[in-house]
């Protein structure tokens, strides 16, 4: 009997068993980079991934991830993440440099720029601990120095050695090799996702005097708004809210990635420092503290930046809604005084027309009367014999009836006109 699955069934298994550690023992080095890749540069990291690499006796690519093994105990995992990869390079402690150079030359050599490195040191054995510490040059005056996970301890300065790489040293625990790789994967993941989360940092304070301005630019324009007494100012006004606002959303698209992202990574950093249940040794700082003492300040100082930018935008909507309601306000008001003006003109002629059509009454009967004396010298002049007067009375009713012929026929044919543009616009 088969099942039917879901499109995304497969993917879904697939994401649970990503970004699993390989096994770490108790005498061993790990080498780990996070590098900042872009879009341009990834066909570089497959060339890189994929043509480039040293020989290895297992091999397994997916489109997101990588890992390999060989025969000698060399591990490596690589995973990519929306704006970065991680490459990480297990070597036993036992093999020398013949055998690893071309392994850690490759991993020196990928594509991108890295935002962290580290160099781990793991030790079985609690009475070789200062002299690591010592070979592996960490500072005393800046040593971290806790216990996570029940059992495992850690030393490091987490700052950047000569070779570019930052040192961590565990030891201890009755770990399997499998819980060990867990835990140290967990150690690896707090910090780099500490360091992606204070990439947000800088952008706040690069933007931070650009967003100053624009507030102080906003409250000038607000008093003006609010004291504003010559209409002709309100354009522009209005147009000058337009470009801050403009300006506002510039900066939010510029910085609107890294602030969610550094929110983002900070969340998954404080769940990492959680999970590791970090118990801090006496006299010694302890990894928590040391993660929360800058990593809490930079995020709530982007994420109140993020709230600044919003709060910005809220204010130059409210104010533009004023100065709109006022420009509406002044519109409406035109427009009333306009209908009165068109009122009082419309009154003023009705009664030039009243006056006009009683000169009409006037003109009319003056005509009336003309046009009857015409008929009345005409039929007077049967016996007077007047040619003239005869032929005047004789022809006034045909003009009459031919003009009113003539003023019928204009009158339809202009109505005609007027259907067909109707029936046009219809």
């Amino acid at each position: 009997m088969s099942i039917t699955n879901h499109p995304l069934r497969q993917w879904a298994v697939d994401e649970m068993h990503l970004r699993r550690f390989a096994p770490v023992s108790d005498d061993c080095q790990i080498y780990q980079s996070v590098l900042l890749i872009g879009e341009e540069q990834r066909t570089s990291e497959d060339q890189h991934l994929i043509a480039d690499k040293p020989p290895f006796d297992d091999w397994h690519l997916a489109p997101r991830s990588a890992s390999a093994h060989t025969k000698t105990g060399i591990y490596f995992l690589w995973e990519r993440h929306t704006e970065a990869s991680t490459v990480t390079l297990i070597l036993p402690s036992r093999l020398n440099r013949k055998q690893t150079d071309a392994y850690l030359h490759w991993l020196e050599k990928w594509p991108g720029s890295v935002i962290r490195a580290t160099r781990i040191k793991t030790l079985s054995d609690p009475g070789l601990v200062e002299e690591n510490l010592s070979a592996m040059g960490i500072v005393e005056e800046d040593l971290i120095y806790c216990e996570v996970n029940d059992g495992l301890r850690i030393w490091s300065d987490f700052g950047i050695h000569k070779d570019g790489y930052g040192r961590l040293l565990v030891q201890g625990g009755d770990k399997s090799d499998a819980e060990r790789g867990r835990i140290i994967q967990r150690v690896q993941e707090l910090g780099n996702y500490r360091n992606l989360a204070l990439m947000g940092f800088p952008t706040v304070q690069q933007y931070g005097p650009q967003v100053d301005e624009l507030e102080q630019r906003l409250s000038d324009h607000a008093e003006r708004v609010a004291s504003a007494t010559d209409e002709d100012n309100d354009d522009l006004l209005l147009q000058q809210l337009a470009e801050i606002s403009a300006q506002l959303e510039l900066i939010r698209s510029a910085t609107g990635f890294r602030l969610s992202a550094t929110t983002a990574y900070a969340e998954v950093a404080a769940d990492r420092l959680n999970a590791l249940d970090v118990k801090p040794v006496a006299n010694f700082q302890s990894l928590k503290e040391f993660t929360e003492r800058r990593l809490i300040p930079a995020r709530r100082t982007c994420a109140v930046f993020q709230t600044r930018l919003d709060r910005i935008a809220e204010r130059v909507s409210r104010i533009m809604h004023t100065l709109d309601v006022r420009i509406d306000t002044r519109i409406k008001a035109q427009n009333l005084r306009l209908m009165e003006s068109m009122e009082r003109s419309t009154q003023l002629q009705l009664r030039l027309q009243t006056l006009v059509e009683g000169l009409s009454v006037i003109a009319a009967a003056y005509y009336l009367v003309g046009l009857i004396a015409y008929m009345t010298k005409g039929a007077a002049a049967f016996s007077s014999g007047s040619q003239t007067e005869l032929f005047i009375g004789l022809i006034t009713i045909p003009v009459i009836l031919a003009i009113y012929v003539l003023v019928q026929r204009l009158r339809g044919k202009v109505m005609k006109e007027t259907d067909v543009k109707n029936d046009d616009i219809s």
